[in-house]
């Protein structure tokens, strides 16, 4: 079978990344299993590129009018259990970066000690647990979607936090519930033509509560933490924060407003609520999420979406709702500050229409067509734009996708 280039190598790269001497090893101490997403994204629009994340520099659209590597990813995980109650995961990814490359990176590697049946804790690479997919959100597979809605899951590139967590487990009568206490401290490269813009949160602290009744499931979920955005191309001596501070009053010059819009150690909150019924015939999800904290140049926002698919043996047709709202001004009366907020609005609505065909074991084809919207003013899930394009304007995504587990 026909592999693209990059792909033979990012296989490559994460098979070897495993220790050559656990392929001999017990197979109850050592579990391989892998994942992966070959897809190609079609976009009509012709100005600006979709994105499914803001750490993507491109996608399809201007750059080119059918993309192969949006969607596509490749990941690689190893489980390994020491004694009963410790243990151990490293999951490796490869996916299109900031950079444009594919090169892999650890999106989990943690230790794992299960102080009681129903309790646990956990040090190293933890998962960002912010949404009901949190824990196989790469795994194409086991999802419904081609693509999780961007509405929601394209509010910030973070998929991990360097730290410590407790888990935990208890039932109520016909209740079980869990739970989630997170601290430590993450980093999120973006897009930059200097190849230094980063993004990084301190002080980070989440909880989270999920219930599961019968085939129902809800959680929430609360994260707080210090947030600040480097980048010589914002930060920089020609960037706008430098003019805020230095030009006169008559020409825009603010210090105040620099260091109200400058994320330098800002307070960022977010929230999310979920919904999940599944009986096995059919299923609903929803998501609802708001970021917010300081005013600055992360704009507050509210998006949401609600999904609903009906399975017919091994076809389920499903179909999305998303919407993405703005909660910040867009505009200032100061026209730097001016120039910053009107590029971060987002604002959007979309709706999706796919099949999933699950034809053989541990493979699924997906077909999806979207239909997006764009708020007047707002790029909403764009970026790389180029003159011609138009907000406000609607677009349409064309995606085919194999996802496969093994």
């Amino acid at each position: 079978m026909y592999k693209p280039v990059w792909m033979t190598g990012v296989l490559a790269a994460l098979v070897g990344a495993v220790p050559g001497s656990a392929q001999g090893a017990d197979q109850d101490m050592f579990k391989f299993s892998g994942f992966g997403t070959f897809a190609a994204v079609h976009s009509s629009e012709k100005n600006a590129d979709f994105t499914t994340n803001f750490s993507q520099p491109k996608g399809p659209g201007f750059t080119r009018s059918t993309d192969l590597g949006l969607d596509s990813r490749l990941g690689l995980q190893v489980d390994l259990r020491f004694t009963e109650r410790f243990s151990a995961v490293v999951q490796a990814i490869a996916e299109r970066r900031y950079d444009d490359s594919y090169d892999p990176y650890l999106n989990m590697a943690h230790l794992k000690f299960q102080a009681l049946p129903g309790l646990a804790f956990r040090a190293g690479r933890i998962p960002y647990s912010a949404y009901l997919i949190s824990d196989y959100q790469k795994v194409g597979y086991a999802t419904p979607w081609a693509r999780p809605p961007v509405e929601v899951y394209q509010f910030n590139p973070i998929t991990f936090v360097d730290g410590v967590d407790l888990t935990w487990q208890a039932t109520a009568g016909p209740v079980a519930f869990s739970g989630q206490v997170l601290g430590g401290s993450t980093m999120a490269r973006v897009p930059s033509a200097a190849g230094d813009a980063k993004f990084k949160g301190d002080s980070l602290g989440s909880v989270s509560v999920a219930a599961a009744y019968g085939s129902a499931t809800f959680r929430v979920f609360y994260l707080q933490m210090k947030g600040s955005f480097d980048s010589s191309a914002v930060d920089g001596p020609a960037g706008p924060y430098a003019l805020l501070r230095t030009l006169p009053p008559a020409f825009g010059g603010n210090p105040a407003l620099a260091d109200q819009y400058q994320i330098k150690k800002d307070r960022i909150t977010y929230i999310s609520l979920g919904y999940n019924y599944d009986p096995g015939d059919w299923f609903v999800m929803a998501e609802a999420a708001r970021t917010g904290g300081d005013e600055n140049q992360l704009l507050h926002t509210t998006a949401g979406y609600v999904t609903g698919g009906y399975r017919f043996g091994a076809w389920t047709p499903y179909l999305t709702a998303g919407w993405k709202t703005t909660d910040s001004p867009t505009s200032h009366a100061n026209p730097i500050v001016n120039a910053i907020v009107s590029g971060q609005d987002h604002a959007q609505n979309s709706v999706a229409v796919g099949l999933r065909w699950d034809f053989y074991k541990n493979l699924a084809a997906k077909a999806q067509f979207d239909r997006v919207k764009n708020a007047t003013g707002s790029y909403g899930a764009l970026v790389n734009i180029h003159p011609g394009f138009k907000t406000g304007e609607t677009y349409n995504l064309a995606t085919l996708a194999l996802d496969f587990v093994f």
